[in-house]
């Protein structure tokens, strides 16, 4: 029976050196028991000699279990992107604009989709909108967004008549998410002339619907840059966007008498603001003082007015938000620095240089967990705008953070996996870790730049542990140790992980592609992935730091099943 184990042991130890880690069973207990010791209940857990662990050597090695936004190899190719998650065959639907050239020099007018139920693997739909005969929208197809209302699907767009017609915004429908959708939305509604027409001197673009926890809605669009861009059929010389809003009456009609309302200016913090600009980083394209691409969110009784600013096709297009306590009216951005959630700033020492022109967002709850999804160019590569997704939350402060951009392996959603992320169901404990530090272990910032590395653990350097006992054994599947957002004070490996006591996996090696030593650069959700060939009931894991400097540590996340 020894020699047995002996060579089960060892079978198991060559296969995950394949996978660039070391492992070793420290316990043999083949059989998972409960065992009672003076009236208390103790959990054994089930030791099973075939489990094997893998810890990818890049990306784009890792399982079903992750996402990469692996823009340098072909993919989704949708800017202004907007993903709809059908719950019912768990199916992601990407839009875009997308249109394509069908011969040189002439451009085929239409809306493509994408498909996709992991996130990770996607098939091209083909078309989902193609102007009808008579159609007014016959040129400069933009920004699609559809939204799921009483069984219909509506796709609100931009669109134009004619190369050097006046951008408007109006709405499709379908009975389905992937089509084929008409502009004849409704009994009495004209399809031949957008919905939204606010006359010739009030081009629209980007347009985005709102529903309000009272069922009451809302569209928000931006007012084209009113300019001698002949693109826009503007008439005078002011060459700048901002964002309105607007109550309707359901999804294709406006609310009687109500009127659009101004909720934005460039560079101002408030329409009413005067004086210097007090949102800088709006401002960096002296040629393109924007905010366009509105997305509304509410949270906790508040409104986030999310946008977009600077020209599209730069690298400083960026993303920001404004707060307000109304959907149309007293919306206030964050101090300059804090209103900008993702892009290249000013001033910040921070800026990375894997994606530029992060703009163009639209956020996505997918079960219990929220998305940003935006598109974003390569610098010196193409100028194609790519699809883009990462994760979301909310501080306690009620602040906006984004966990990107990231090029690095990222979990799937949980309706996905089938997974949750348990960490922050156990009791932590630890050793040589700065103890005021512990409350950012599990508080969802994954790490996404300098700005970021103050809500991390931190270690004392030398060998330092963190613990997690469960009460309850759980299924384990995978454990993520991220890095540093501070390139000073990243591990490039972590040093051990117990499981239970049974198996001890040594020097798990963070993904060789999340950071760059030569620039010194750590890349958004940096981090350590250990895998389980299938889940094992464990209760304890012990999570191990040897560095003789101190290092910090993003966030761990222990994803488990149900």
């Amino acid at each position: 029976m020894k020699k047995l184990f002996l060579k089960l042991t060892a079978l198991v130890c060559c296969l995950t050196f394949l996978y660039g880690c070391n492992q070793h069973i420290v316990e043999n207990n083949p059989v998972g028991t409960t065992t009672t010791t003076q009236g208390t209940t103790e959990f054994v857990p089930t030791f099973d000699e075939t489990l094997a662990f893998k810890n990818p050597a890049k990306s784009s090695d890792t399982s079903k279990l992750f996402y990469n936004n692996d823009a340098y190899n072909d993919g989704p190719l949708a800017g202004d992107p907007f993903l709809f998650y059908h719950e019912e065959t768990k199916t992601f639907y990407l839009y875009g604009t997308t249109r394509k050239y069908s011969n040189p020099g002439r451009i085929e007018e239409t809306f493509e989709y994408y498909t996709s139920t992991d996130l990770i693997n996607w098939k091209e739909g083909g078309v989902c909108f193609k102007p009808a005969k008579g159609d007014w929208c016959t040129s400069r197809l933009w920004a699609p967004e559809v939204f799921e209302i009483d069984g219909k699907y509506y796709m609100y767009y931009t669109a134009a008549t004619g190369d050097g017609g006046v951008l408007h915004c109006s709405v499709a429908v379908a009975d389905s998410p992937a089509g084929p959708f008409t502009n004849n939305v409704a009994p009495g509604v004209d399809g031949k002339k957008p919905v939204f027409d606010f006359g010739s001197n009030f081009p629209t673009i980007d347009g985005s619907l709102f529903i309000d926890d009272d069922g009451s809605m809302y569209y928000y669009f931006a007012r084209d840059q009113i300019g001698d861009n002949s693109s826009s059929g503007g008439n005078n010389s002011t060459r700048r966007s901002t964002i309105w809003g607007i109550e309707l009456e359901n999804p294709y009609t406006i609310k009687s008498g109500a009127k659009p309302v101004k909720l934005t200016e460039v560079g101002r913090s408030t329409i009413d603001e005067t004086g210097a600009f007090t949102q800088k980083w709006e401002v960096q394209d002296a040629n393109a003082m924007w905010n366009e691409g509105p997305y509304m969110l509410k949270h906790n009784g508040v409104y986030y007015l999310t946008y977009s600013a600077n020209y599209f096709g730069s690298k400083y297009y960026s993303v920001g938000y404004a707060i307000s306590t109304d959907p149309l009216s007293g919306f206030t951005k964050l101090p300059d620095g804090e209103a900008q959630i993702m892009g290249i700033s000013p001033d910040s020492e921070d800026n990375w240089d894997y994606f530029i022109g992060t703009g163009h967002a639209m956020f996505l709850s997918v079960g219990e967990e929220d998305y940003i999804v935006y598109h974003t160019l390569m610098p010196n590569t193409d100028v194609w705008r790519h699809f883009t997704i990462d994760s979301i939350g909310y501080r306690e402060d009620g602040t906006l953070y984004v966990n990107g951009p990231t090029v690095t392996a990222q979990k799937v959603p949980d309706v996905v996996s089938g997974l949750t992320n348990v960490a922050g169901e156990a009791t932590v404990t630890s050793d040589n870790v700065k103890e005021d530090t512990l409350q950012y272990l599990t508080d969802g910032i994954t790490g996404a730049g300098k700005a970021y590395s103050n809500a991390e653990v931190k270690t004392n350097g030398g060998v330092s542990t963190l613990t997690f006992t469960f009460d309850a054994p759980v299924e384990l599947s995978s454990i993520v140790v991220y890095n540093s957002a501070d390139y000073e004070q990243i591990f490039t490996s972590v040093a051990r992980i117990e499981i239970d006591g049974l198996y001890v996996i040594d020097d798990v090696k963070v993904l060789s592609d999340s950071y760059n030593k030569r620039s010194k650069q750590v890349y958004a959700g940096s981090a350590a992935i250990l895998e389980l060939s299938h889940e094992t009931k464990v209760q304890t894991i012990i999570i191990t730091f040897s560095s003789s400097d101190a290092v910090g540590i993003s966030e761990v996340q222990i994803l488990a099943k149900g």
